[in-house]
Parts: structure tokens; C-alpha cells; sequence
């Protein structure tokens, strides 16, 4: 993955950062709200945003052929559950991982042979 898609891709988990912190504190919170967009356009926006960053992350983990089904099941189960975080770490560390143990792997292949 190129250093642009990784940034694009990150952009939708630091905007959801900056929004859960901006609940912390009420002042923060009415700024944000009052000065960028109303607060019914917010959340789907963002909410938005992060499906799509989600499923197109999902997808980039199940093109895997190599990797072991349960390891694909759980980055899967971490990007739905913990995305702010689990997408970053995937994003900028695991997607390379993953990309060199999936060429380094084998597949398995059943040979039969003729008696």
C-alpha cells in the first residue's frame, strides 16, 4: 500500500478521534458543533466514513490467500469493534506484515498421484 492511501485511509480515524475527545469537554464540543456542520450531518458523515474505511480495509485483510483464516478472523473482529485504534495499527503496520508473510507462505496444495 502506498504513503497516500495510508494517509487517505487514516484520515477517517483521526477524525473520529478528534470527535470522541470533543465530548470530554462541553465548550469543545459546542464549537465544533456550531461551527462546522449541524449536529445531525455530523455523525453520519463521520459514521460514513468509517464504514467505508472498514469495509475497504476488511476486503484489503480477506485478499489474503495465504494468511490463516483464524488471524484474518480476528484483525476482522478488531477492525469492527476497535476501529480508531485497530485501523491505524493495521493500516500503517500489519498490511506490510501481512503482505510479506502472505508471498512468503506456501499454499497448501494436495497432489495426487497416479498409481
Amino acid at each position: 500500500m502506498s504513503v497516500l492511501a495510508k494517509i487517505i485511509l487514516s484520515i477517517p480515524s483521526l477524525i473520529g478521534i478528534i470527535y470522541m475527545l470533543s465530548f470530554w469537554s462541553i465548550d469543545f464540543f459546542k464549537w465544533i458543533s456550531n461551527k462546522i456542520v449541524s449536529y445531525e450531518y455530523q455523525t453520519p458523515i463521520i459514521n460514513g466514513l468509517v464504514l467505508l474505511q472498514i469495509g475497504y480495509l476488511i476486503y484489503r485483510l480477506w485478499t489474503y490467500k495465504n494468511l490463516p483464516k483464524s488471524k484474518k478472523t480476528n484483525w476482522t473482529v478488531l477492525l469492527v469493534i476497535f476501529n480508531v485504534v485497530s485501523s491505524l495499527i493495521f493500516i500503517w503496520k500489519k498490511d506490510r506484515e501481512f503482505g510479506i508473510e502472505n508471498k512468503n507462505t506456501v499454499p497448501n496444495t494436495v497432489s495426487y498421484e497416479k498409481p
